[in-house]
């Protein structure tokens, strides 16, 4: 849940309470031993249902919550005068002080993040001092390899087990498709030095893939509200590739809707991995709660500036996949500097969809229904941004689960992805993504080799991966040479 909607469940909150005091004055004044204060309880009342329409009104409803912030001030101080040990009913006004305090803080949290935003001049990206990409930026721990010989044993014993509960092999990561996209990546014109690198040095169109899932690697009800995946392969890319890709001629980029890691090294995800080794083995119904839970706790610390990335993997918001924006999450290289590359969606249609949750009802598949209706009526376009980073202390490459933040080192546009409106799960088209097509971070340019302990990690995992599917799917998986062969 964002700040704007955050805002408008508050603006709500204030109207109910608004009403019950302007119409039961008495009922309230009583249950938080306010008695002999009706009419000031009525006044205020109707000032929480004034503000709270001036908020739902309003474009911005969370630049506005400085009207509850202030009534708020005003609560307090009838409050505090009644919390006095000479009033007999002190226990009701402390509890009822208790109560409130929490809508309290968030009130007061949303609308200081949304002043600062509002303030905020972001850098300019001309004036920054890039770091450049150089070998010793990385450093590899002494037990890395066998951390990542333990990483490739549990998840295989995942896929063992996903095997025998689905029927069929299933990614260890992105598991359940919502859908597959063809479309066009362009290069943009006119980049600036810094940007002008590996795939983006030139100004080009190449054709691509792109296949969206959530993240887990199981096939479970949209009810269970995980972080979902973007993926997508790059066709016909010129330039180096890393050794193990040589012959190849495609560029993956995988990413996640979360901005960061939950882990940030090998050995955290191997620790994450194995608590949730037996996760396809909890009933959907388990996991749902769970992630209810988790969704309207991180709600709540997001609101605060204390968002956990953990959290959001668990209980990520039910928004629109196709309205959501995507993160590499940890860093690549970006030819001569380091950077983190993220897409965001641009359309029109599509960002009109970010304040409208998708409604999961009785079907198991929402985000796939929704995600398919989408693409068969509309286009779908995003930006490609990166993020480069400008100190290794405060944007580490080692550690997946630190924010880069953006008054460091903000987002900058060096390319274009647009989809045109099709069918995006034909059975054709499912069967040949899901099944004959790997999407790996170890399909890339030497110039975007992805850098960390936990790409080092997926570099030798994925590929390992990608060949137990196709040892049980018994279908060679290959790297496309043109769009042609992926199926309408």
């Amino acid at each position: 849940m964002d700040d704007r909607m955050m805002a408008r469940g508050l603006a709500w909150f204030g109207i109910g309470l608004g009403l019950a005091e302007t119409l039961a004055p008495r009922r309230v004044a009583w249950a938080t031993g306010l008695q002999g204060h009706e009419g000031t309880l009525q006044l205020y009342g109707l000032r929480e249902i004034a503000t709270g329409v001036a908020i739902l009104a309003a474009a911005e409803p969370e630049r506005h919550l400085g009207l509850r912030v202030a009534g708020d001030l005003l609560d307090a101080g009838l409050l505090g005068l009644r919390a006095m040990p000479a009033n007999p009913r002190r226990g009701r006004t402390l509890a009822a002080a208790l109560a409130v305090a929490p809508v309290v803080i968030l009130d007061t949290a949303i609308w200081l993040k949304a002043r600062d935003r509002a303030r905020f001049v972001p850098p300019n990206p001309a004036d920054l001092p890039y770091v450049r990409y150089r070998a010793t930026v990385e450093t590899v721990g002494p037990d890395e390899e066998a951390t990542i010989d333990r990483i490739i044993a549990s998840q295989t014993r995942l896929h063992a087990r996903n095997l025998e509960i689905f029927g069929r092999p299933v990614r260890a990561s992105h598991g359940k498709m919502h859908g597959a996209a063809i479309g066009e990546l362009e290069v943009l014109p006119n980049l600036p030095p810094w940007l002008r690198q590996g795939l983006f040095a030139e100004q080009a169109r190449y054709p691509v893939v792109a296949r969206l899932a959530n993240v887990p690697g199981e096939i479970a009800s949209d009810a269970v509200a995980t972080q979902r995946g973007f993926a997508f392969k790059v066709i016909g890319v010129p330039g180096t590739m890393l050794p193990e890709h040589a012959r190849e001629r495609t560029q993956d980029f995988v990413l996640d809707s979360g901005d960061r890691f939950a882990a940030g090294t090998a050995a955290q995800f191997l620790a994450n991995h194995r608590a949730l080794e037996h996760g396809s083995q909890i009933p959907d119904g388990v996991k749902a709660a769970i992630s209810s839970v988790s969704r309207a706790g991180n709600a709540a610390l997001d609101a605060v500036g204390a968002g956990s990335a953990l959290l959001d993997f668990f209980g990520h918001p039910r928004v629109h996949p196709l309205a959501e924006a995507y993160f590499s999450q940890a860093p690549l290289r970006f030819g001569d500097y380091i950077a983190k590359l993220a897409v965001v969606p641009m359309g029109p249609a599509q960002r009109a969809l970010a304040d409208a949750p998708v409604e999961i009802g009785t079907d198991p598949d929402a985000l796939r229904t929704a995600t398919v209706g989408y693409l068969r009526d509309h286009d779908a376009t995003f930006d490609v941004r990166v993020q480069l980073c400008t100190d290794l202390d405060r944007m580490p490459v080692e550690d997946a689960s630190a924010e880069w933040r953006e008054n460091e080192s903000p987002y900058q546009t060096v390319a274009r992805l647009r989809f045109p409106r099709q069918e995006a799960f034909s059975p054709e088209r499912r069967a040949h993504v899901d099944e004959a097509l790997s999407f790996c971070v170890s399909h890339s340019l030497a110039a975007h080799r992805p850098l960390g302990s936990i790409n080092r990690a997926r570099l030798r995992a994925y590929p390992a991966l990608a060949r137990l599917r196709r040892q049980a799917g018994n279908r060679p998986v290959q790297e496309p040479r043109s769009i042609a062969e992926i199926p309408a």
